[in-house]
């Protein structure tokens, strides 16, 4: 017992970091979702078309669908492409020139490099929010030798949750890219940086507007702060212009009107707009998975505004009872219930969707034992909501599982992830009383 007290006290993180990138990484390379064949063609064509003409439905060809992402993401995938190209030229010239060079790992980098590298993104940013777990946790009053230990479980927790590696490593999606900067955000707002701040969380809306659900809880926590509105304002007049001058090549001059065209019309406008999009929640229980409208009317109103109703609801408790704590860790907590809410509530919700909550469900879970097995449990529905449809690996069982009876296992799942979501709010409650 205290041989590994000692090996886990003289753990070397750079170890563990070392650890994740290259199993991540490695996986990269076999499996991926058909979701990248989209971020590949928008990567290369970024280039063809230009940035002026590129979000333009009526002059560009696409071999998939078109884009309906922010600049952020063309950004990062026109930039990956770029950083593959160079990459694969560099193996070239080490197998024109080099004569023991394997020359069927040309073959293998042809049809496989790309999408590895694709994600390298999102591979990074499960990195960096593993990295600012553990600074959190680690600098948590009263710092002590506790801290580092909690710092440390809290890295592991994060890395090897299977929900966190799979949609990076496997999935190949960019919800870890998005939770990087915003966790980043919070985590420089409570060290009162405001402007780097306020840039990393406009960065996470560039990239993906999925996070808008924490600008509410933001803020308050700016509020909460009392940072001076001089620099408040100075700050967002900052971060307006950055945003305005990169987006200005897209626009044709108008940004802010254009990015407003873009997101209502296009981004938002062109979703599937049904109750549920495969995610184990509250509808999915009440309905089923089978995808339908959400403008279809339960009672007096659509599915969609009810969503909206209850999740405001929530919401409102949430932002109460933090608005009324003086303990740091409400952020937290918040934070975990805006993400599993808005999961669980709203509709038009993907299965990807819940990824948000999992940063901070795993800094709580690590400052209260009581929240390890919610954590746990959340992540194995998690993990099964995942797999469902896409069925990556093909592991019969699951798949049987998963789909018996006109897919009951969803709704009875749905009413799993309600059940958790209830014990998480009631022991935010408990620690707030406590």
């Amino acid at each position: 017992m205290v041989r590994q007290h000692f090996i886990w006290s003289r753990l070397d993180i750079r170890l563990v970091f070392l650890v994740a990138f290259i199993l991540r990484f490695v996986i990269g390379f076999f499996v991926w979702h058909p979701d990248l064949w989209n971020h590949m063609d928008w990567g290369e064509r970024f280039f063809q078309y230009g940035p002026s003409g590129f979000f333009s439905p009526e002059a560009n060809v696409w071999d998939y669908t078109w884009p309906n992402q922010p600049p952020g993401t063309i950004f990062i995938f026109a930039f990956v492409y770029k950083l593959y190209k160079l990459v694969f030229q560099i193996f070239w010239w080490l197998n024109v020139h080099v004569s023991l060079f394997p020359s069927s790992l040309m073959l293998f980098f042809d049809d496989n490099l790309y999408p590895a590298m694709l994600k390298l993104p999102a591979i990074l940013s499960d990195l960096g929010i593993g990295y600012l777990i553990y600074t959190i946790l680690k600098n948590l009053e009263p710092r002590g030798k506790g801290n580092m230990q909690m710092a440390r479980w809290g890295l592991v927790m994060w890395l090897a949750n299977p929900v966190v590696w799979y949609n990076s490593a496997v999935w190949g999606q960019t919800d870890s890219l998005i939770s990087f900067f915003c966790l980043l955000a919070f985590y420089l707002l409570l060290h009162k940086k405001f402007n780097w701040s306020i840039l990393a969380l406009a960065i996470s809306f560039y990239i993906k507007i999925s996070l808008l659900i924490f600008l509410p809880v933001y803020v308050l926590v700016l509020l909460k702060l009392r940072i001076p509105a001089k620099k408040v304002i100075i700050g967002l007049v900052g971060v307006l212009l950055v945003i305005g001058l990169i987006t200005l090549p897209f626009s044709g001059g108008e940004p802010y009107g254009w990015l407003y065209w873009l997101f209502t019309e296009k981004i938002l406008g062109q979703q599937l707009q049904v109750i549920t999009a495969n995610a184990f929640n509250v509808w999915a229980f009440l309905t089923g998975i089978h995808e339908r409208p959400h403008s279809l009317l339960l009672g007096p109103l659509s599915y969609q505004v009810w969503g909206l109703i209850i999740f405001g609801g929530v919401y409102g408790w949430i932002l109460r009872r933090m608005a009324k704590s003086t303990r740091p860790a409400s952020i937290w907590w918040g934070l975990a219930l805006t993400a599993f809410g808005s999961f669980m509530f709203l509709t038009n919700m993907h299965e990807r969707y819940l990824y948000p909550l999992f940063p901070y469900l795993t800094i709580l879970a690590v400052r209260h034992k009581k929240l390890v097995w919610v954590l746990v449990g959340v992540s194995v529905v998690s993990l099964l909501n995942l797999y469902n449809f896409w069925w990556v690996p093909k592991i019969p069982f699951v798949m049987a599982f998963l789909s018996f009876g006109d897919r009951l296992m969803p709704r009875v799942l749905g009413l799993v992830s309600l059940i958790f979501f209830t014990k998480l709010a009631r022991l935010f409650q408990a620690d707030e009383m406590g």
